[in-house]
């Protein structure tokens, strides 16, 4: 923790775009007047003076109003003099995930007209991020600015608000204080843990919405080529031969990127679906796979759907990569929920990241699946984090409709398990060898 003296600030076009401002709050009531010595030092000062006159001790006397004076003086020099302070956050960096660090900045402007006196600034902890500052600010002279910086720490994801700072001012004999709560805050978003992924299984669902193709472009042994009709004008060396002679008529290639399809990722956050607490529990490593899939097919230009087991679309599109991660920053678990069919029946590819299914739940992963989807259930054992074990083994079933099962247990390398669930052959085969620890 510092507290450095900086020059006049930048002007408002010149400051760095990583300094995050935010609305202003209401502002907590402080409290401005006598400090107990300057209440004692006053009463004292008021009764030598009484006895003082009592007594006719002329030394008592002097005594009683230099004691009765001090405080007075005090108020009247800085009690009437308002000091103006305004303060911003700059958090570096402006997301972290659990386990990395960053820093706070808090920059304290001094937009009054005269020199302040020195201030205490103290900035509360907050839980499970910063162990708050508490630091002396020297003086500042008027439109000159103090940074002061703390550590963060992230230990679990989740929307976190630094703030507010509180600053002390004084006299330099202790008998004034002016006690305020700047009205600053700023939010740190700790995102989803994210592991690198490869390879991906194969969809057969339609393209993307925003892609603007149609699957029927593409053509035999090049399947990253969308054709249309030749027109008058195209240049004769985008012909595509293959798909002319298919056609029957002339056809040219596309030069725009074509998009591999629509791809669904579900997350169920159910509480009766998982086990553990905190950043130990199975519905962390649940939310990470999740991201972890979600970034990994919009890579591969996938469309794609970030759904809850209710149903509720935490994103979607092409370039969602803040959405997914700022929804699934702060995701809790559902206490009352279940799986919805409409988080199911859905076309093309469906990443589904499960934890424990009762038989309710499974029957409905089964009669709501689309013929046409291509299914991966990627199960987490839930009841390997702690609690009761399964009654049943879902899996078999699973695949019977269709689904390419994978456990996930505790530990293990969501890597390899991604890369198990990319694997093409036998699902039984697949759920045996998943059955097994992930090494």
């Amino acid at each position: 923790m510092t507290s450095d003296p900086a020059g006049p600030p930048a002007a408002p076009g010149n400051v760095d775009r990583s300094i995050r401002r935010r609305r202003s709050r209401p502002l907590v009531t402080g409290r401005r007047g006598l400090t107990t010595r300057g209440r004692c030092l006053l009463a004292g000062g008021v009764a030598a003076c009484v006895c003082a006159v009592i007594l006719d001790e002329r030394d008592l006397l002097r005594v009683g109003l230099l004691a009765a004076l001090l405080p007075m003086i005090a108020w009247c020099i800085t009690a009437t003099r308002r000091t103006h302070l305004s303060a911003i956050h700059q958090v570096l960096p402006e997301r972290l995930s659990p386990g990395m660090s960053g820093r706070v900045r808090l920059i304290v402007t001094n937009d009054g007209a005269s020199r302040t006196r020195p201030i205490e600034l103290i900035e509360r902890a907050t839980e499970d991020l910063s162990t708050g500052a508490h630091c002396l600010i020297p003086s500042l002279p008027r439109g000159h600015s103090a940074v002061t910086s703390y550590a963060l720490s992230a230990r679990r994801r989740g929307r976190f608000v630094v703030g507010p700072p509180q600053v002390k001012l004084g006299d330099p004999f202790g008998t004034w204080e002016d006690n305020r709560t700047l009205p600053v805050f700023a939010e740190v978003l700790v995102v989803p843990t994210v592991v690198p992924l490869q390879g991906s299984p194969t969809s057969g669902g339609s393209l993307s919405a925003a892609s603007g193709r149609a699957s029927k472009g593409t053509i035999g042994g090049d399947p990253d080529v969308a054709v249309r009709q030749y027109q008058r004008g195209d240049d004769i060396r985008t012909v595509h031969w293959r798909a002319s002679a298919r056609y029957d008529n002339l056809m040219v290639r596309l030069t725009e990127p074509v998009s591999h399809g629509g791809a669904t990722v579900l997350l169920d956050h159910r509480a009766a679906a998982h086990r553990g607490a905190g950043v130990d529990s199975s519905l962390e490593v649940a939310v990470s796979l999740a991201a972890s899939v979600a970034l990994h097919l919009l890579g591969q230009d996938h469309h794609v759907r970030l759904v809850s087991h209710t149903g509720r679309v935490l994103a979607g599109g092409h370039d969602i990569t803040d959405d997914v991660l700022a929804g699934l920053a702060v995701l809790t678990l559902d206490e009352s929920g279940s799986v919805s069919p409409a988080a199911v029946s859905v076309p093309g590819l469906l990443i589904a990241i499960l934890g424990q299914l009762d038989r309710a739940s499974a029957a409905l992963l089964i009669a709501a699946k689309r013929r046409s989807t291509n299914a991966v259930a990627l199960i987490l054992a839930a009841d390997e984090w702690g609690g009761p074990p399964a009654e049943w083994d879902v899996g078999p079933q699973l695949i019977s409709a269709g689904w390419r099962v994978v456990l996930i247990h505790p530990g293990d390398d969501l890597a390899m398990v991604w890369r198990r669930a990319c694997t093409i052959g036998d699902g039984f085969a697949s759920f045996a060898q998943s059955r097994e620890r992930v090494s």
